[in-house]
């Protein structure tokens, strides 16, 4: 809610008169176009947010109207933005379709009416859109009690473009069950829609992890899932249309992706043969409410449109002449003259901060409001006092949203010390002349006319802390599938095969079929099935022998190892707990000053790594903390507080790069940071002169430099320094671990942090808790775009296109190409294709000094185009590099893929990755798997989800040594964290874990899942589900949620809970078998300790009449349960172990 105060009709005439923009019939005709000239950001963000018109907001790029939607929304107002399509000229074969997503679910809501404010960039006002009236026929509408059958439904999905499995997993899938239908909207979001016959009982959001329902909705729509729609007769027109050019392959790879209703998105090439199906953004927004279009800054949004539409006809001829499209492309991009015909026709407004001249439209009605911008108090807190006091005395009435409850309460109690009366207000109405705020108003402004001013949560106590959600770690998919390779805890390696059905006497029961080497079957039962894991590790790792003693030798070994390594992890961490090192001060404000000037906003991540080694340096410990964090997400800026922090008491900080290169980017953006507070930084490196590092050593060793940016070469007997308090090894390029060993020898007592680009597995650096100090930074920052990516066929003619695109916005495009022979060839032809454009280069069997000279040539934009192998993948930044091409990119691994996708795209500008498979050849299945891999995560930060075998044992490698990595190699990722967990565990408590003894369970019941119910790769999952059932509310919890997600459980699959529930609660008292049959129930034990079982005996004792326990050797129990069915007597064993107190 927006405060009083700040409402448009009362402040002031001119702004008050704006709202009469929203009148159907405008009494005064001046209000058709207006300009707002020359107001502060803060004070343009909040006319934007208050006026009471149907919105479209154009902002120049796409990260300036992100920003307006995030800034628009601090207001309380919903805000859709509105992505434009990045490509309609590229033939793909696949490509990511996050953008396509967003831009789907915007247009449905506008079509529907329910979008009042949208933010679009100016690209968006040349492109064709599908017409309002096929976004409303193809989106599915369902509300409570609606009349239809749960088939009429999933044809009115596929329709749609949804696509039927056998279980929902990510947006555009459905699947019915039943009298339940499952629904992955394009957004992401699930939705289960429950029928009583053709009757919506109900619908209620899904976790799609989980599959769990949690809270009901009345009702729900379904956006199609492409914006590529067709009627029948566009369809029929455009086929035919394509149909003219059998030659082209293009044309005709675009009709097969044609469709009626929802295309794939694929067929984006086809759009100037959408007849009758296409229409403008000024069109798609009409309706019985007008819309006003809002320019922010015209000027720049103009000369945008005209860089385009040139860009655009470039684009035409070069592709054009290559053959990859047709004469009537020029179609698909609308010209500005239309553009400016069109903008006659809606009203407009434009936000100018230095002239009226906009070449966009001829304003009616200029209004200039004076305002000013809010100081940022919260650098010094003395000006916002005096700031307060003045206002108090002209009148000015003060708003400060402070982000908070407590953060307002703070600022009030605060301000009492210097005897100012602020007064609480939940929502900034109320007496008082200062009213503070748990709002967050971002940035603020003042009207000095009106006396009212808001001191938004920026300029009150710094930047807006980011809250995302940190992304989903690769840990969520152990569980096997048929095909997967698995690890038996007993057997080895196999390759699971999936479920069978075999009779045991007159029972069936479910088994997972395994084979091992020389073609041998291994049959598991399905309540064993926690003696199986998925294997994580090399692609095609040896299958072992069934029956053979190699595994267990292995086993062995591995255990013997990891013991040895936790040993050593515990002992040296004691050791480091025992030694005092120096005790840091708490932060002071030059800290503060230093951490508000960084230019991005933190992560919660961020701000919890730092808080720990604040932490650390202020305890006096001997910090040795390991930071892991993906490509872009933060891990320098951290480092440089810690540096920061360290200075400030007297000490030095030394960050060890492991290229000159590195050293050197890192070195200019730490002295810029630096500069207000004459703290001085050095460089030492093999390119500077020895005049240079003769001086940089002299004042290392007396202190007049306080930090040190080097290369390995700051480890030379020479270097010595006054007090080093803080050693950061950038280790993103495998720099030496022996390099850190010889530091820490020579300074004992220094701090260390060392950087990782390499995802640690969670469940590693769970095991490691206590033993090791790891920071994982695993949530996206905010700000950076998702990488548009596309699988295509090659092309000289895509290449071309992509890098003269690059060139015209003055960016730099990286070539990947890892073959050293044929690089300058390719090169040579990128300069006959590119006229103009400064090509290079590179390759790792240069010698070093010339490598270092070509990439930092690069760096310096000497170069537009790299050339070279995967050098690139780790390490360098290059800010200015925005195109990714990768030639043949079936042959590269998929971390490879990630890692270098994630060196273009570092600045906030709009990033193409376009990954090249041969136009006629073929690219192997599991190529193909990790390209499909790679279009589904292309938002940063996925790396924790990609490459799971790959990224974990690197990961593990780079915590424990190659000498562990082998030993995962071997058995496995799940198993190896095991047996390291269990050797931690072990050295910490000094109790000897005793070894597992499975329980043989022979009931005869019929126990199995029935293929009707659960089919496919979830019928594992579940399994290895029901296999961890340990208790009576967990099994009673996996009913519920069984029957939530797949239908009422019958009788099979509940005593298949019940046998694995018997099982893990027997588990406990060493017992080794459990028979239940028709002539009663009877458990066996391993030994006689079972005698030394107290709660066991008492057990036994105060069911004397029913149980009776043998002294036999080994000991036996027998159940008097001879007249029970076998369900009564699975409920009356589990009853006597769930007793057992």
């Amino acid at each position: 809610m927006t405060p009083s105060i700040f409402q448009l009709q009362n402040m002031g005439e001119k702004l008050a008169s704006l709202q009469g923009i929203n009148a159907k019939k405008l009494a005064d005709d001046k209000l058709s176009a207006v300009c707002v000239l020359r107001v502060c950001e803060g004070a343009k963000i909040h006319i934007m947010s208050q006026l009471s018109a149907k919105k479209l907001i154009v902002a120049s790029d796409a990260l300036g109207a992100k920003s307006l939607v995030r800034k628009i929304a601090s207001w309380g107002v919903k805000v859709d933005y509105l992505p434009y399509r990045d490509d309609m000229l590229i033939a793909r074969k696949r490509f990511s379709e996050q953008g396509m997503r967003e831009r789907i679910c915007t247009l449905r809501d506008i079509a529907f009416g329910q979008a009042d404010t949208v933010v679009t960039s100016a690209d968006s006002l040349l492109q064709l859109f599908p017409k309002r009236e096929l976004v409303k026929k193809y989106t599915v509408c369902v509300k409570k009690e609606d009349v239809i059958s749960p088939q009429s439904l999933a044809d009115k999905l596929a329709l749609a473009g949804y696509k039927r499995q056998a279980m929902v997993a990510d947006a555009g899938d459905f699947s019915v069950r039943g009298d339940i239908v499952d629904v992955c909207d394009v957004s992401g979001v699930a939705y289960r829609i429950n029928f009583f016959d053709e009757l919506v009982e109900n619908i209620k959001v899904i976790d799609v992890e989980t599959m769990l329902a949690s809270n009901e909705v009345e009702k729900v729509s379904f956006a199609p899932t492409s914006d590529i729609l067709l009627d029948e007769t566009g369809y029929d027109y455009a086929r035919e249309r394509l149909s003219l050019y059998p030659e082209n392959k293009n044309a005709q790879q675009a009709k097969e992706l044609l469709s009626v209703g929802a295309c794939d998105s694929s067929a984006v090439w086809a759009l100037p043969f959408l007849k009758n199906c296409t229409s403008n953004i000024f069109d798609f927004f009409d309706d019985d409410r007008p819309t006003l279009v809002i320019f922010d800054e015209p000027r720049v949004v103009s000369d945008k449109l005209q860089i385009l539409e040139k860009e655009f006809s470039g684009r035409i001829k070069t592709l054009c002449e290559g053959g990859e499209i047709l004469d009537e492309h020029k179609d698909v991009c609308i010209s500005l003259h239309e553009v400016k015909r069109q903008l006659i026709f809606v009203r407009k407004m434009g936000f100018a901060s230095l002239s009226l001249d906009n070449r966009l439209f001829e304003p009616k009605y200029v209004i200039e409001p004076k305002t000013r911008p809010v100081t940022k108090y919260y650098l010094d807190p003395n000006v916002m006092v005096q700031d307060l006091k003045n206002f108090a005395l002209n009148g000015t009435k003060v708003v400060m949203a402070c982000g908070g409850i407590e953060q307002a309460k703070n600022i009030i109690e605060s301000l009492r010390e210097y005897d100012i009366l602020a007064t609480y207000s939940e929502d900034g109405n109320g007496e008082g002349s200062i009213l503070a705020t748990p709002l967050q108003v971002e940035t603020g402004f003042i009207y000095p006319a009106v006396k009212a001013c808001l001191i938004g949560t920026g300029e009150c106590i710094g930047k807006h802390r980011s809250t995302e959600i940190s992304v989903k770690t690769a840990e969520q998919a152990l569980s096997p599938k048929p095909g997967d390779y698995v690890v038996h805890k007993i057997h080895g390696v196999g390759v699971c095969e999936g479920t069978t059905i075999l009779k045991t006497g007159e029972f069936e029961k479910e088994y997972i079929v395994l084979k091992y080497r020389d073609g041998d079957t291994l049959y598991v039962a399905t309540d064993q099935m926690n003696n199986l894991q998925k294997f994580v590790g090399e692609e095609h790792p040896k299958l072992n022998k069934l029956g053979g003693k190699e595994f267990e030798r292995e086993k062995e070994k591995v255990r013997k190892s990891v013991r040895k390594l936790a040993i050593n992890l515990v002992e040296l961490y004691a050791k480091r707990e025992k030694q005092r090192g120096f005790k840091y001060s708490p932060d002071t404000v030059w800290q503060k000053e230093f951490e508000d000037n960084f230019e991005y906003e933190e992560t919660a991540d961020q701000l919890k790594a730092i808080a720990d080694i604040k932490n650390d340096m202020e305890n006096g410990r001997i910090m040795d903390r390991l930071l892991v964090g993906d490509v872009g997400f933060g891990k320098t800026e951290v480092a440089f507080r810690a540096m920061f922090k360290t200075v400030l008491d007297s000490k030095q900080a030394v960050l060890l790069a492991p290229t000159t290169i590195l050293a050197r980017q890192h070195y200019e953006n730490l002295i810029k940071r630096l500069e207000p507070f004459g703290i001085k930084c050095g460089l030492l490196t093999r390119l500077q002169s020895s005049k240079e590092n003769e001086q940089l050593l002299k004042e290392l060793k007396d202190g007049t430099t306080h930090m040190v940016i080097a290369t390995h070469k700051v480890l030379a007997k020479d270097v010595e320094f006054h007090d080093l308090g803080l050693l950061v090894l950038d280790e993103e390029q495998r720099f030496g671990v022996e390099h850190k060993e010889k530091l820490k020898e020579k300074y004992p007592l220094v701090n260390v942090l060392t950087l990782s680009a390499t995802p640690i597995p969670r469940t590693l650096n769970m095991s490691l808790t206590g033993v090791r100090d790891i920071s994982m930074l695993e949530t996206a920052p905010r700000g950076r775009l998702p990488i548009q990516t596309y699988v295509v066929g090659y092309s000289d003619a895509l290449c071309q296109d992509a890098i003269t695109r690059e060139l015209a916005r003055g960016g730099q495009t990286l070539v990947l190409l890892n073959d050293i022979e044929a690089l300058e060839p390719f090169a040579s032809r990128l300069r006959t294709l590119c006229e103009g454009a400064r090509v290079i280069t590179a390759h790792g069997q240069m010698a070093p000094g010339q490598l270092e000279q070509r990439i930092s040539a690069f760096y310096d934009k000497e170069f537009d185009v790299l050339v070279s192998t995967t050098i690139i993948e780790n390490g360098i930044d290059l800010p200015d590099a925005n195109t990714l091409i990768v030639i043949d990119s079936g042959r590269f691994g998929l971390s490879q893929l990630y890692q270098l996708r994630g060196r273009v795209g570092r600045r906030g500008v709009l990033a193409h990755a376009y990954f090249t498979v041969p136009e006629n050849g073929t690219i192997t299945e599991n190529a193909q798997k990790r390209l499909d891999s790679l279009l589904e995560n292309t938002e940063i930060g996925s790396g924790f989800r990609v490459a799971l075998a790959d990224l974990s044992i690197r990961g593990a490698g780079n915590i424990l040594g190659a000498e562990q990595s082998g030993h995962i190699e071997k058995v496995g990722y799940e198993m190896y964290l095991e047996l390291l967990d269990e050797a931690v565990q072990e050295i910490k408590t000094g109790v000897v874990k005793k070894p597992e003894r499975d329980v043989e369970m022979k009931v005869d019941a019929a126990a199995f899942i029935s293929e009707s119910y659960i089919s496919g790769r979830d019928k594992l999952r579940v399994y290895k589900q029901i296999s961890k059932v340990a208790s009576k509310s967990a099994r009673d919890s996996l009913i519920k949620e069984l029957g939530e997600v797949y239908g009422e459980v019958d009788l099979p699959l509940e005593n298949l809970i019940n046998i694995a529930l018997l099982k893990n609660l027997a588990s406990n008292y060493d017992v080794s078998r459990i028979v239940i049959n028709r002539n009663g129930a009877g458990v066996n034990f391993y030994d006689s300790d079972v005698f030394k079982n107290e709660s066991l005996m008492n057990a036994v004792s105060k069911n004397s009449g029913s149980v009776v326990l043998t002294t036999t050797i080994p000991p036996s129990m027998i159940f008097e349960v001879n007249k029970l069915t076998a369900e009564q007597k699975l409920a009356k064993l589990i009853d006597f172990f769930d007793g057992i107190e």
